[in-house]
């Protein structure tokens, strides 16, 4: 299945979200899925060069488009032909990608499932604004995505809101491997804060907490690791010489995860004063590096710390109270350390990337390989060698199937004979021609992966098969059928062919043919009466013969015996062979194809996702 990640960010750009969607994509590829990140073609904040339009990353395929206006609703419309061969689509974070592709969907037509992320509640900033936007815009968005999942509690209630009959709460995965276990052994009076500079995390209030703490304790260390957001470097700057903290307050600016990593090995505690978080990404992995949180009491960091039962939520607005708070918890983890520190590593584990990944793998909608509907009637969307497998398994498996190829023609059939559509929608269907595939593009923004008509696929599955075959022909004229059990004989002498019979035996002597066919160990068979009484007769009778498999094949017996003429190969590859019998046979297949696929084309037409 082919997975499309959108995200306005993407690495080299470095954050919490970033890693998330990173970390999600690498478990997925592990998984099987074909994963495609869309991103923007420049990093916020930064005045370098254009990113380059493609790249892998660690064997992810990433795609960045340009965008005009401001990084907080970038405009990018040109993703839509980035999505263009997505089987699934997963925005992550609500701004312009969300209500764009919302907005577009019924041209793309794509299944789509949406991360909240935090939603754009970050900062106070516009707060009216954000929520008349959030009750407007979102709450009609969001209604276009199939599933929409909530990245912490807080998520889940803000979201909630909106009225979504699919909204799931799915924590953010954390690469807990990433600086496993790298904290000190020791319990140590130094704490770190690892993110963005920006002013949602309130490192100004952690700053002043700290300098009351110092004041007190004047072994304290603290540790800001990160890059510049908001301009916020210089306000910090300016903190630490105005407090003369520049012997106590080490900056690492743009560090590798190496670098972090070493630096961690000398601290305890992970802190942040962050006034919003959708989840808390850097926190659990500060817990999976063995640190012990001193957070602010956001809801997203309350419920970490209540789950993990360890750490101290940090009344961060009153900097003497700060100071006070983290004091008294380092004195009493004097005496635990080094259990507190092995209980925040296990508590970590639980949002471990392969759970998480499996849990969102789990929640997606079935998309894929799953089954389209084409006018009431369920196709399927495997290529030609996994139909291939899909038959072998049936005979391992001693059950029965019946293989139905349906072109514009079938479909126009069954729309006004229910017993018909019954009957294909208990078979296995499969794309034959030029028609279904608009159809299907019509419907689902994408057409079949490949074209399945009877006439190439079964001297196909005679080609593939690794099983031992034992064939039964029935249909087209005694002459014919004759001649084309003789050409396959020899064309594939590895399976047995045990019999044939013409396709004009009247109804008194139907149960006489299939004992005929059971009783010669037939566990295929092939039969050539045209649609619709090819489809009928194995519904009716492919029990009663004994085989696996049954399979309607139209003209086929009569192409392979050279009795009617194929249309040329590349005519046949632009799956317009319909022309070519419509020019050899106006008078009787001119309202097949002529009234037949106008009519086909209006029903697809008003033929809904």
């Amino acid at each position: 299945m082919k997975l499309v990640h959108v995200i306005r960010q993407f690495a080299p750009a470095i954050g919490g979200l970033e890693n998330f969607v990173k970390s999600l994509a690498l478990e997925q590829i592990k998984q099987g899925f074909e994963v495609k990140v869309v991103t923007l073609n420049r990093q916020f904040h930064q005045s370098g060069s254009l990113l380059a339009d493609t790249e892998t990353i660690d064997g992810i395929s990433v795609v960045r488009i340009p965008y005009r206006g401001s990084y907080k609703y970038p405009i990018a419309p040109s993703v839509l032909s980035q999505v263009a061969d997505a089987d699934l689509i997963h925005v992550h974070g609500v701004d312009f990608f969300c209500d764009f592709l919302a907005l577009t969907r019924i041209w793309h037509r794509k299944p789509m499932v949406l991360s909240t992320h935090g939603g754009f509640f970050h900062t106070p900033y516009a707060s009216r604004f954000k929520t008349l936007f959030f009750h407007g815009i979102t709450r009609f968005s969001v209604q276009a995505y199939q599933r929409l999942f909530a990245c912490s509690d807080n998520d889940y209630r803000h979201f909630y809101k909106l009225g979504h009959s699919q909204l799931h709460l799915v924590e953010n995965g954390v690469d807990t491997t990433k600086f496993a276990d790298a904290g000190a052994v020791d319990c140590q009076p130094h704490m770190v804060f690892i993110g963005r500079f920006s002013q949602n995390k309130g490192i100004l209030k952690l700053l002043a907490a700290f300098n009351q703490l110092k004041k007190q304790h004047p072994q304290w260390q603290l540790s800001l690791i990160g890059k510049d957001w908001d301009n916020q470097l210089q306000l910090i700057q300016q903190f630490i010489s105005g407090h003369q903290l520049n012997d106590s307050v080490h900056l690492l600016i743009e560090a590798s995860d190496q670098e972090i990593s070493d630096h961690l090995s000398k601290v305890s505690y992970l802190a942040s004063a962050s006034e919003y978080e959708g989840f808390g990404l850097t926190v659990i992995e500060g817990m999976a590096a063995g640190l012990l949180p001193l957070v602010s009491d956001i809801p997203s960091f309350k419920a970490i710390v209540s789950q993990a039962k360890l750490g101290q939520v940090v009344d961060y607005q009153s900097p003497h109270q700060a100071a006070e708070q983290i004091a008294s918890y380092h004195q009493h983890r004097l005496e635990d350390y080094p259990e507190v520190r092995q209980a925040a590593i296990a508590a970590s584990s639980q949002y471990a990337w392969p759970q998480v990944a499996e849990r969102f793998t789990s929640l997606y909608p079935k998309v894929g390989n799953q089954p389209r509907q084409i006018q009431g009637v369920k196709m399927d969307r495997r290529n030609g060698d996994e139909l291939v497998a899909e038959l072998d398994r049936h005979i391992d498996a001693n059950s029965q199937l019946q293989l139905a190829f349906a072109n514009a023609h079938t479909i126009n059939l069954s729309r006004d004979d229910n017993e018909l559509k019954q009957i294909l929608n208990d078979s296995l269907v499969v794309n034959d021609g030029l028609g279904v595939n608009i159809a299907s593009r019509w419907k689902y923004g994408s057409g079949f992966v490949e074209n399945l008509n009877g006439t190439d696929f079964v001297p196909r599955y005679l080609q593939q098969s690794q099983r031992h075959l034992r064939v039964f022909l029935l249909g087209a004229t005694e002459a014919n059928v004759a001649r084309c059990f003789e050409t396959w004989q020899q064309q594939y002498p590895r399976h047995s062919w045990v019999g044939y019979h013409h396709g004009f035996e009247p109804a008194s002597q139907q149960v006489a043919l299939c004992q005929r066919i059971k009783d010669s160990g037939a566990n295929l068979v092939i039969v050539a009466m045209g649609n619709p009484l090819q489809e009928r007769w194995l519904a009716e009778h492919l029990s009663d013969t004994g085989a696996n498999i049954g399979i309607g094949v139209g003209a086929l017996f009569d192409f392979t015996a050279n009795a009617v003429p194929r249309a040329p190969s590349w005519i046949r590859r632009l799956r317009c062979e319909w022309i070519f019998r419509l020019v050899q046979e106006p008078k009787r297949m001119w309202r097949r194809y002529i009234l037949g696929n106008i009519t086909f084309l209006y029903f697809a037409f008003r033929d809904k996702a």
